[in-house]
């Protein structure tokens, strides 16, 4: 789950759960957190950790598109040729 620094520090030193990584040895997600199995039968507080969890993210700002390189755009230029012609 993708929450603030506070609450996700909290639920790493009281409740159990981890910090988010994809493998071993690999980086460290920022503000996602692993939730222990326990924790997910409990309704009532999952259900406020996903409101918190939308709250969150719907705050972050919107990252900045990133421009297509000049391989996708001359590629797409000849596909535009191909089917004209």
């Amino acid at each position: 789950m993708k929450l603030p620094e506070k609450l996700r520090e909290e639920l790493v030193a009281q409740r159990g759960a981890k910090s988010l990584r994809y493998f071993p040895k690999g980086p460290i997600k920022k503000n996602y957190v692993v939730l222990p199995n326990p924790m997910l039968s409990e309704l009532k507080t999952l259900r406020r950790l996903v409101k918190v969890t939308v709250e969150y993210a719907l705050s972050q700002p919107v990252p900045p598109r990133r421009k297509k390189s000049h391989i996708t755009r001359r590629s797409s230029r000849r596909a535009k040729r191909r089917r004209a012609a």
